[in-house]
This record gives C-alpha cells, structure tokens and sequence, in this order.
C-alpha cells in the first residue's frame, strides 16, 4: 500500500507540474510584381495589298502579383508607329483580359488602340503563384496606299507598379 501511496503522490506532482513551451512563427512572404511575354520579338509579314493585318493571339503577357492593387502600363518607343527611315505604319495592339473581369479594374486596351501615349491596365487582384496570362493582339487596319517595301520597327515597353 504504501508504494501504492508514493506512486500515486508522485504521479499527481508530475502532473501537476506547469511544463510548457510557446513558439511564435514570422513569415515573411516576398513581393512579387512581375510581367513577361511569351516571345521578345514579333516578326509580321505585310503583303502590301490594303487588307487590314490583325491577329489577335500575337503574343501572351503574363502577369503575377503579391498585390491587390497593381498597374501594368504599355509604351511604344515610336508612339504606336512602326518606322523605316522616315516611312511609318500605324499600328493597334490590345490586350484581352476578359477572361478575369473579376481581377481587372480598368483596361485602357481592351480594344485595339494606338500607343500614342501610355496605356494602362489597372488590376484588382492578386494573382495565382503561376501569374494570369492574356492575349495580346495586334493590329494594322486597312490601308489605300502601299507602303515603301523594307522593314520597320517599333519597341513596346511593359511595366508593373504597385498602387
């Protein structure tokens, strides 16, 4: 009876006994804001004949962000002109983000327009960690003289900023 008695004393003060340990955890999740296109380089054929050149899967940008509140902004080196020497074409391009209307506030390109001046995207959301992908398309409406033969060339710069 007596170890009995000890068993049980010293069983009621280990349990009684405080033991206990606290973790506090700190993550620190990196920003992410980032845009890219599928292919730096777009090489298009004009026949010269006046028919409007549109392909409305030119390119893809995807975009990915930490943010909820982001802007991604297009300019055109040449202001929406395609140059050879002094000779130009004007181009469109838009971006189709129709398929995540949710996570778009604006879209200054949802149609096909000029960069003659800067244009916006304006999203409201974050992104999946795989970012959302949309078409670019392009565009040279129709046209009543042909243009000099040869190459031009224009440079569109994308960038992302927080809100």
């Amino acid at each position: 009876m007596k170890k009995f008695f000890v068993f049980l004393l010293v069983g009621l003060l280990a349990s009684s006994a405080a033991w206990g340990a606290t973790i506090a955890i700190t993550v620190n999740a990196a920003q992410k804001l980032d845009v890219t296109v599928d292919s730096p380089t777009w090489t298009i054929a004009l026949d010269n004949t006046g028919t409007a050149v549109e392909n409305a899967t030119q390119g893809a940008l995807t975009v990915k962000s930490s943010k909820a509140a982001y802007t991604v902004t297009f300019v055109s080196t040449n202001s929406g002109t395609l140059l050879n020497g002094t000779n130009t074409i004007p181009y469109q391009i838009k971006v189709d983000t129709s398929n995540w209307s949710s996570g778009v506030a604006t879209n200054n390109l949802s149609d096909y327009t000029q960069l003659t001046a800067a244009k916006t995207i304006v999203f409201q959301s974050r992104t999946p960690t795989v970012g959302k992908t949309f078409n670019i398309g392009f565009k040279i409406p129709a046209y009543t003289e042909n243009y000099v033969d040869g190459a031009y060339t224009d440079t569109i710069t994308i960038s992302i900023a927080a809100n």
